[in-house]
């Protein structure tokens, strides 16, 4: 089994480098870059994941993602 994670994202493919292979890690990478990708849109994220946008909520307060400052 290889050591690599893909996901396509709005027809970006995503190829994570693991050392440690970690469902739980390639979640929030992918989570995260949901977020940035649609600038912090979160009916457009769950969208993209294809999660329910309730999940989307439960596994940004598991891993601790909160909407960055900005000025």
């Amino acid at each position: 089994m290889s050591d690599h994670s893909r996901k396509e994202i709005a027809g970006e493919e995503i190829i994570l480098e693991l050392t440690e292979p970690s469902l739980s890690k390639v979640e929030e990478i992918l989570i995260r870059k949901a977020l940035q990708k649609t600038n912090w849109n979160l009916k457009k994220s769950a969208r993209e994941l294809e999660i329910a946008r309730s999940t989307l909520y439960s596994k940004m307060k598991k891993y601790k993602i909160k909407r960055p400052n900005t000025l």
